[in-house]
Protein backbone atom coordinates (compact mmCIF):
# COMPACT_ATOMS: atom_id res chain seq x y z
CA UNK A 1 0.00 0.00 0.00
CA UNK A 2 2.83 2.37 0.87
CA UNK A 3 4.51 1.75 -2.48
CA UNK A 4 1.25 2.47 -4.29
CA UNK A 5 0.89 5.70 -2.36
CA UNK A 6 4.42 6.73 -3.32
CA UNK A 7 3.70 6.03 -6.98
CA UNK A 8 0.50 8.07 -6.76
CA UNK A 9 2.35 10.97 -5.12
CA UNK A 10 4.89 10.95 -7.95
CA UNK A 11 2.03 10.72 -10.48
CA UNK A 12 0.54 13.90 -9.10
CA UNK A 13 3.55 16.08 -8.44
CA UNK A 14 2.76 19.46 -9.98
CA UNK A 15 5.36 20.77 -12.39
CA UNK A 16 7.28 23.53 -10.58
CA UNK A 17 9.73 26.19 -11.72
CA UNK A 18 12.89 24.24 -10.87
CA UNK A 19 11.86 21.16 -12.82
CA UNK A 20 10.47 23.27 -15.66
CA UNK A 21 13.84 24.98 -16.11
CA UNK A 22 15.56 21.59 -16.42
CA UNK A 23 13.87 21.15 -19.81
CA UNK A 24 15.73 24.16 -21.28
CA UNK A 25 19.32 24.69 -22.40
CA UNK A 26 21.50 27.64 -21.40
CA UNK A 27 20.09 29.76 -24.25
CA UNK A 28 16.50 29.25 -23.13
CA UNK A 29 15.53 26.67 -25.75
CA UNK A 30 13.01 23.98 -24.84
CA UNK A 31 15.19 21.02 -25.79
CA UNK A 32 13.29 18.39 -23.79
CA UNK A 33 9.75 18.86 -25.07
CA UNK A 34 8.86 15.19 -24.61
CA UNK A 35 9.89 15.34 -20.94
CA UNK A 36 8.00 18.62 -20.53
CA UNK A 37 4.78 17.13 -21.88
CA UNK A 38 5.26 14.02 -19.78
CA UNK A 39 5.61 16.16 -16.64
CA UNK A 40 2.41 18.02 -17.51
CA UNK A 41 0.60 14.76 -18.20
CA UNK A 42 1.78 13.17 -14.97
CA UNK A 43 0.78 15.96 -12.63
CA UNK A 44 -0.41 19.21 -14.16
CA UNK A 45 1.26 22.59 -13.68
CA UNK A 46 1.81 24.71 -10.60
CA UNK A 47 -0.53 27.69 -10.74
CA UNK A 48 2.27 30.28 -10.51
CA UNK A 49 4.10 28.63 -13.41
CA UNK A 50 1.02 28.07 -15.57
CA UNK A 51 1.10 31.32 -17.63
CA UNK A 52 4.68 30.69 -18.72
CA UNK A 53 4.31 26.93 -19.23
CA UNK A 54 1.12 27.34 -21.28
CA UNK A 55 3.06 29.39 -23.83
CA UNK A 56 4.97 26.21 -24.67
CA UNK A 57 2.03 23.86 -24.23
CA UNK A 58 -0.15 25.89 -26.60
CA UNK A 59 2.36 26.89 -29.24
CA UNK A 60 2.96 30.54 -28.40
CA UNK A 61 6.68 29.77 -28.48
CA UNK A 62 8.03 27.10 -30.83
CA UNK A 63 10.20 24.74 -28.73
CA UNK A 64 13.64 25.40 -30.21
CA UNK A 65 13.72 29.20 -30.03
CA UNK A 66 16.29 30.88 -27.81
CA UNK A 67 15.27 33.34 -25.12
CA UNK A 68 16.23 36.26 -27.38
CA UNK A 69 14.15 34.82 -30.23
CA UNK A 70 11.21 34.32 -27.87
CA UNK A 71 11.34 37.98 -26.90
CA UNK A 72 11.09 38.87 -30.59
CA UNK A 73 8.11 36.52 -31.00
CA UNK A 74 6.41 38.19 -28.05
CA UNK A 75 6.82 41.66 -29.57
CA UNK A 76 5.65 40.48 -32.99
CA UNK A 77 2.56 38.76 -31.61
CA UNK A 78 1.62 41.68 -29.42
CA UNK A 79 1.81 44.03 -32.41
CA UNK A 80 0.04 41.54 -34.69
CA UNK A 81 -2.87 41.18 -32.30
CA UNK A 82 -3.18 44.96 -31.97
CA UNK A 83 -3.44 45.33 -35.75
CA UNK A 84 -5.75 42.34 -36.14
CA UNK A 85 -8.21 43.82 -33.68
CA UNK A 86 -7.80 47.30 -35.16
CA UNK A 87 -8.76 45.93 -38.56
CA UNK A 88 -11.76 43.98 -37.25
CA UNK A 89 -13.07 47.08 -35.53
CA UNK A 90 -12.49 49.37 -38.51
CA UNK A 91 -13.91 47.13 -41.22
CA UNK A 92 -16.89 45.63 -39.40
CA UNK A 93 -20.13 46.84 -41.06
CA UNK A 94 -21.97 49.37 -38.93
CA UNK A 95 -25.16 47.30 -38.81
CA UNK A 96 -23.25 44.36 -37.39
CA UNK A 97 -21.22 46.53 -35.04
CA UNK A 98 -24.37 47.96 -33.48
CA UNK A 99 -25.48 44.45 -32.49
CA UNK A 100 -22.26 43.54 -30.69
CA UNK A 101 -21.83 44.95 -27.18
CA UNK A 102 -18.45 45.81 -25.68
CA UNK A 103 -16.76 46.48 -29.04
CA UNK A 104 -16.03 50.02 -27.98
CA UNK A 105 -14.51 48.99 -24.65
CA UNK A 106 -11.19 50.74 -24.19
CA UNK A 107 -8.06 48.67 -24.63
CA UNK A 108 -4.72 49.92 -23.41
CA UNK A 109 -1.97 49.33 -25.96
CA UNK A 110 1.73 49.46 -25.25
CA UNK A 111 3.49 52.25 -27.17
CA UNK A 112 5.70 51.18 -30.06
CA UNK A 113 9.35 51.97 -29.36
CA UNK A 114 11.77 53.19 -32.01
CA UNK A 115 13.41 49.76 -32.13
CA UNK A 116 10.04 48.15 -32.91
CA UNK A 117 9.03 50.30 -35.89
CA UNK A 118 10.11 47.68 -38.44
CA UNK A 119 8.23 44.97 -36.55
CA UNK A 120 5.18 47.24 -36.42
CA UNK A 121 5.15 47.79 -40.20
CA UNK A 122 5.71 44.09 -40.84
CA UNK A 123 2.93 42.94 -38.50
CA UNK A 124 0.48 45.49 -39.87
CA UNK A 125 1.06 44.12 -43.37
CA UNK A 126 0.47 40.57 -42.12
CA UNK A 127 -2.69 41.55 -40.24
CA UNK A 128 -4.22 43.17 -43.32
CA UNK A 129 -3.36 40.34 -45.74
CA UNK A 130 -6.34 37.97 -45.30
CA UNK A 131 -9.52 38.79 -47.17
CA UNK A 132 -12.54 39.43 -44.97
CA UNK A 133 -15.95 38.31 -46.24
CA UNK A 134 -18.31 39.84 -43.73
CA UNK A 135 -21.34 38.01 -45.11
CA UNK A 136 -19.65 34.78 -43.97
CA UNK A 137 -18.74 36.21 -40.58
CA UNK A 138 -22.08 37.82 -39.76
CA UNK A 139 -23.57 34.68 -38.17
CA UNK A 140 -20.49 34.01 -36.06
CA UNK A 141 -20.17 37.56 -34.75
CA UNK A 142 -23.86 37.69 -33.82
CA UNK A 143 -23.57 34.36 -32.02
CA UNK A 144 -20.62 35.73 -30.03
CA UNK A 145 -22.73 38.70 -28.98
CA UNK A 146 -25.50 36.36 -27.84
CA UNK A 147 -23.17 34.05 -25.90
CA UNK A 148 -21.02 36.59 -24.06
CA UNK A 149 -23.32 36.89 -21.06
CA UNK A 150 -23.77 33.10 -20.93
CA UNK A 151 -20.07 32.59 -20.22
CA UNK A 152 -19.49 30.11 -17.42
CA UNK A 153 -17.26 31.62 -14.74
CA UNK A 154 -15.77 28.47 -13.28
CA UNK A 155 -13.87 30.18 -10.48
CA UNK A 156 -15.23 29.74 -6.99
CA UNK A 157 -15.68 33.48 -6.69
CA UNK A 158 -18.82 35.06 -8.08
CA UNK A 159 -18.74 36.97 -11.33
CA UNK A 160 -18.44 40.68 -10.48
CA UNK A 161 -21.37 42.84 -11.52
CA UNK A 162 -19.06 45.13 -13.44
CA UNK A 163 -17.16 42.39 -15.30
CA UNK A 164 -15.42 43.81 -18.37
CA UNK A 165 -16.44 41.74 -21.39
CA UNK A 166 -14.22 43.80 -23.69
CA UNK A 167 -11.20 41.42 -23.75
CA UNK A 168 -13.41 38.36 -24.28
CA UNK A 169 -15.31 40.09 -27.08
CA UNK A 170 -12.15 41.21 -28.84
CA UNK A 171 -10.53 37.79 -28.61
CA UNK A 172 -13.53 35.90 -29.97
CA UNK A 173 -14.36 38.35 -32.76
CA UNK A 174 -10.72 38.46 -33.86
CA UNK A 175 -10.52 34.67 -33.92
CA UNK A 176 -13.75 34.33 -35.92
CA UNK A 177 -12.58 36.90 -38.48
CA UNK A 178 -9.14 35.39 -38.97
CA UNK A 179 -10.27 31.76 -38.83
CA UNK A 180 -13.39 31.76 -41.04
CA UNK A 181 -13.18 28.00 -41.65
CA UNK A 182 -13.84 27.45 -37.94
CA UNK A 183 -15.56 30.72 -37.02
CA UNK A 184 -17.32 30.56 -33.68
CA UNK A 185 -19.28 27.82 -31.95
CA UNK A 186 -21.09 27.86 -28.63
CA UNK A 187 -18.69 26.97 -25.86
CA UNK A 188 -15.71 28.80 -27.29
CA UNK A 189 -16.53 31.72 -25.00
CA UNK A 190 -16.03 29.47 -21.97
CA UNK A 191 -12.69 28.22 -23.29
CA UNK A 192 -11.51 31.73 -24.19
CA UNK A 193 -12.38 32.96 -20.69
CA UNK A 194 -10.07 30.32 -19.19
CA UNK A 195 -7.18 31.43 -21.40
CA UNK A 196 -7.74 35.09 -20.52
CA UNK A 197 -7.88 34.27 -16.83
CA UNK A 198 -4.67 32.19 -16.87
CA UNK A 199 -2.83 34.96 -18.72
CA UNK A 200 -4.21 37.67 -16.42
CA UNK A 201 -6.05 39.23 -19.36
CA UNK A 202 -2.86 39.74 -21.36
CA UNK A 203 -4.81 39.52 -24.58
CA UNK A 204 -2.20 38.70 -27.21
CA UNK A 205 -0.88 35.79 -25.16
CA UNK A 206 -4.37 34.47 -24.47
CA UNK A 207 -5.41 34.93 -28.11
CA UNK A 208 -2.56 33.03 -29.75
CA UNK A 209 -2.70 30.18 -27.23
CA UNK A 210 -6.49 29.96 -27.61
CA UNK A 211 -6.15 30.00 -31.42
CA UNK A 212 -3.57 27.21 -31.26
CA UNK A 213 -5.83 25.10 -29.05
CA UNK A 214 -8.91 25.58 -31.24
CA UNK A 215 -7.02 24.87 -34.45
CA UNK A 216 -5.52 21.73 -32.87
CA UNK A 217 -8.85 20.58 -31.39
CA UNK A 218 -11.26 22.04 -33.92
CA UNK A 219 -13.15 18.75 -34.20
CA UNK A 220 -14.62 19.44 -30.76
CA UNK A 221 -16.47 22.38 -32.26
CA UNK A 222 -17.79 20.75 -35.44
CA UNK A 223 -20.75 18.41 -35.73
CA UNK A 224 -18.84 15.84 -37.75
CA UNK A 225 -15.88 15.87 -35.36
CA UNK A 226 -17.86 15.45 -32.18
CA UNK A 227 -20.13 12.88 -33.89
CA UNK A 228 -17.08 10.76 -34.71
CA UNK A 229 -15.91 10.82 -31.09
CA UNK A 230 -19.38 9.92 -29.84
CA UNK A 231 -19.39 7.02 -32.33
CA UNK A 232 -15.98 5.78 -31.13
CA UNK A 233 -16.80 6.03 -27.43
CA UNK A 234 -19.08 2.96 -27.01
CA UNK A 235 -16.63 0.84 -29.01
CA UNK A 236 -13.86 1.76 -26.60
CA UNK A 237 -16.07 1.12 -23.55
CA UNK A 238 -16.84 -2.35 -24.89
CA UNK A 239 -13.10 -3.04 -25.13
CA UNK A 240 -11.94 -1.74 -21.76
CA UNK A 241 -14.98 -2.46 -19.55
CA UNK A 242 -17.29 -5.11 -20.99
CA UNK A 243 -19.61 -5.33 -17.96
CA UNK A 244 -20.15 -1.57 -17.94
CA UNK A 245 -20.87 -1.60 -21.65
CA UNK A 246 -23.42 -4.40 -21.23
CA UNK A 247 -25.16 -2.48 -18.43
CA UNK A 248 -25.42 0.68 -20.51
CA UNK A 249 -26.84 -1.31 -23.42
CA UNK A 250 -29.35 -3.10 -21.18
CA UNK A 251 -30.62 0.24 -19.87
CA UNK A 252 -30.82 1.55 -23.44
CA UNK A 253 -29.07 4.72 -22.30
CA UNK A 254 -27.98 7.40 -24.76
CA UNK A 255 -24.94 7.84 -22.56
CA UNK A 256 -22.70 8.66 -25.49
CA UNK A 257 -24.80 11.71 -26.30
CA UNK A 258 -24.75 12.60 -22.62
CA UNK A 259 -20.92 12.72 -22.92
CA UNK A 260 -21.18 15.36 -25.63
CA UNK A 261 -20.69 18.21 -23.16
CA UNK A 262 -17.71 16.53 -21.53
CA UNK A 263 -15.89 16.28 -24.85
CA UNK A 264 -17.18 19.54 -26.28
CA UNK A 265 -15.77 21.65 -23.43
CA UNK A 266 -12.89 19.32 -22.51
CA UNK A 267 -14.48 18.56 -19.09
CA UNK A 268 -14.52 22.23 -18.16
CA UNK A 269 -17.75 22.00 -16.12
CA UNK A 270 -17.21 18.62 -14.52
CA UNK A 271 -15.09 19.47 -11.45
CA UNK A 272 -15.93 21.65 -8.47
CA UNK A 273 -12.66 23.60 -8.31
CA UNK A 274 -11.19 25.78 -11.04
CA UNK A 275 -7.72 24.36 -10.34
CA UNK A 276 -8.97 20.81 -10.97
CA UNK A 277 -10.59 21.93 -14.21
CA UNK A 278 -7.35 23.50 -15.42
CA UNK A 279 -5.30 20.43 -14.44
CA UNK A 280 -7.62 18.14 -16.40
CA UNK A 281 -7.49 20.49 -19.37
CA UNK A 282 -3.70 20.73 -19.50
CA UNK A 283 -3.22 16.98 -18.93
CA UNK A 284 -5.47 16.24 -21.93
CA UNK A 285 -3.78 18.99 -23.98
CA UNK A 286 -0.32 17.65 -23.22
CA UNK A 287 -1.07 15.04 -25.91
CA UNK A 288 1.52 12.88 -24.22
CA UNK A 289 -0.39 9.59 -24.15
CA UNK A 290 -2.72 9.00 -27.08
CA UNK A 291 -2.69 7.37 -30.50
CA UNK A 292 0.50 7.80 -32.54
CA UNK A 293 2.48 9.47 -29.75
CA UNK A 294 5.94 8.31 -28.73
CA UNK A 295 4.68 7.34 -25.26
CA UNK A 296 1.85 5.24 -26.71
CA UNK A 297 4.20 3.53 -29.16
CA UNK A 298 6.61 2.71 -26.34
CA UNK A 299 3.81 1.34 -24.18
CA UNK A 300 2.55 -0.81 -27.03
CA UNK A 301 6.06 -2.04 -27.79
CA UNK A 302 6.62 -3.01 -24.14
CA UNK A 303 3.35 -4.96 -24.11
CA UNK A 304 4.29 -6.78 -27.32
CA UNK A 305 7.78 -7.52 -26.04
CA UNK A 306 6.48 -8.95 -22.77
CA UNK A 307 4.00 -11.19 -24.58
CA UNK A 308 6.59 -12.35 -27.09
CA UNK A 309 9.02 -13.30 -24.33
CA UNK A 310 6.33 -15.23 -22.43
CA UNK A 311 5.29 -17.18 -25.54
CA UNK A 312 8.78 -17.67 -26.95
CA UNK A 313 7.86 -15.82 -30.12
CA UNK A 314 10.26 -13.78 -32.23
CA UNK A 315 9.77 -10.09 -31.40
CA UNK A 316 9.97 -9.24 -35.08
CA UNK A 317 6.85 -11.30 -35.67
CA UNK A 318 4.94 -9.61 -32.87
CA UNK A 319 5.37 -6.09 -34.19
CA UNK A 320 2.18 -4.38 -35.31
CA UNK A 321 2.21 -3.34 -38.95
CA UNK A 322 1.60 0.33 -39.73
CA UNK A 323 -1.45 -0.61 -41.80
CA UNK A 324 -3.00 -2.68 -39.01
CA UNK A 325 -2.32 0.00 -36.40
CA UNK A 326 -3.83 2.68 -38.65
CA UNK A 327 -7.01 0.66 -39.19
CA UNK A 328 -7.42 0.04 -35.45
CA UNK A 329 -6.97 3.73 -34.62
CA UNK A 330 -9.41 4.73 -37.34
CA UNK A 331 -12.01 2.31 -36.01
CA UNK A 332 -11.68 3.02 -32.30
CA UNK A 333 -9.85 6.32 -31.93
CA UNK A 334 -7.25 6.77 -29.27
CA UNK A 335 -7.31 10.34 -28.04
CA UNK A 336 -6.89 10.62 -24.29
CA UNK A 337 -10.06 12.66 -23.79
CA UNK A 338 -12.10 9.59 -24.76
CA UNK A 339 -10.46 7.60 -21.96
CA UNK A 340 -11.17 10.43 -19.51
CA UNK A 341 -14.81 10.11 -20.56
CA UNK A 342 -14.78 6.37 -19.97
CA UNK A 343 -13.11 6.85 -16.58
CA UNK A 344 -15.89 9.23 -15.53
CA UNK A 345 -18.57 6.82 -16.73
CA UNK A 346 -16.83 4.00 -14.87
CA UNK A 347 -16.73 6.02 -11.64
CA UNK A 348 -20.49 6.52 -12.03
CA UNK A 349 -21.02 2.78 -12.49
CA UNK A 350 -22.87 2.43 -9.16
CA UNK A 351 -25.49 4.86 -10.48
CA UNK A 352 -25.86 2.78 -13.61
CA UNK A 353 -26.11 -0.59 -11.87
CA UNK A 354 -28.53 0.71 -9.21
CA UNK A 355 -30.81 2.48 -11.70
CA UNK A 356 -34.00 0.86 -12.90
CA UNK A 357 -34.21 2.71 -16.19
CA UNK A 358 -32.50 5.28 -18.41
CA UNK A 359 -34.10 8.33 -16.80
CA UNK A 360 -33.15 7.25 -13.29
CA UNK A 361 -29.55 6.56 -14.35
CA UNK A 362 -29.07 9.89 -16.09
CA UNK A 363 -30.70 11.78 -13.22
CA UNK A 364 -28.37 10.10 -10.72
CA UNK A 365 -25.32 11.02 -12.81
CA UNK A 366 -26.55 14.59 -13.16
CA UNK A 367 -26.99 14.89 -9.40
CA UNK A 368 -23.40 13.79 -8.90
CA UNK A 369 -21.98 16.35 -11.29
CA UNK A 370 -18.80 17.97 -9.91
CA UNK A 371 -18.32 15.27 -7.26
CA UNK A 372 -15.48 13.38 -8.95
CA UNK A 373 -11.84 13.74 -7.94
CA UNK A 374 -9.78 14.87 -10.94
CA UNK A 375 -6.73 12.83 -9.93
CA UNK A 376 -8.78 9.67 -9.60
CA UNK A 377 -10.36 10.29 -13.01
CA UNK A 378 -7.06 10.90 -14.79
CA UNK A 379 -5.27 7.98 -13.12
CA UNK A 380 -8.08 5.64 -14.15
CA UNK A 381 -8.05 7.06 -17.68
CA UNK A 382 -4.35 6.19 -17.96
CA UNK A 383 -5.05 2.64 -16.75
CA UNK A 384 -7.85 2.29 -19.31
CA UNK A 385 -5.52 3.44 -22.08
CA UNK A 386 -3.12 0.65 -21.10
CA UNK A 387 -5.98 -1.88 -21.35
CA UNK A 388 -6.76 -0.49 -24.81
CA UNK A 389 -3.13 -0.96 -25.88
CA UNK A 390 -3.24 -4.57 -24.70
CA UNK A 391 -6.33 -5.06 -26.86
CA UNK A 392 -4.49 -3.60 -29.86
CA UNK A 393 -1.63 -6.02 -29.22
CA UNK A 394 -4.07 -8.94 -29.11
CA UNK A 395 -5.81 -7.88 -32.31
CA UNK A 396 -2.49 -7.48 -34.10
CA UNK A 397 -1.43 -10.95 -32.98
CA UNK A 398 -4.57 -12.43 -34.52
CA UNK A 399 -3.93 -10.57 -37.76
CA UNK A 400 -0.31 -11.73 -37.78
CA UNK A 401 -1.33 -15.35 -37.10
CA UNK A 402 -3.63 -15.27 -40.09
CA UNK A 403 -1.04 -13.73 -42.39
CA UNK A 404 2.34 -15.17 -41.39
CA UNK A 405 4.03 -18.15 -39.83
CA UNK A 406 5.93 -17.82 -36.56
CA UNK A 407 9.55 -18.62 -35.86
CA UNK A 408 9.59 -20.51 -32.57
CA UNK A 409 12.58 -19.71 -30.43
CA UNK A 410 14.32 -22.84 -29.14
Amino acid sequence: MTNNNNVEEQRWKLLDQERFQSFFDSDGRLVKEHEFRKAVFKGGINNDLRPNAWKYLFGFYPPLLSKVEQETIDVERRLRYDFMWERCQKEMPEELRSNVPHLSANRLKEPVGSSQIFFSIQQRIEAYKPKFVWSDMDHHVRLIAKDLHRTDFISSEQKPDNYNYGPLTRLLVTFACYNPRIGYSQGMNDMAYSFLRVFSYNEHEAYFCFAYYINQSGEHFTRSGIALKIKQLPKLVEIVDQSLYNRVVSLDIELWTFCHRWLFLCFRREFSEEEDTLICFEVVCSHFLEENTLAAERLLHDIQLERAEKKGISTSCSTISTETHSKINEEYGGSFDLFVCIAMISLFRACLFDARDELEALSAIQERQKTLDVRQVLSLAEQLFTIYCKHIATMSSLVTLAATSFDIID
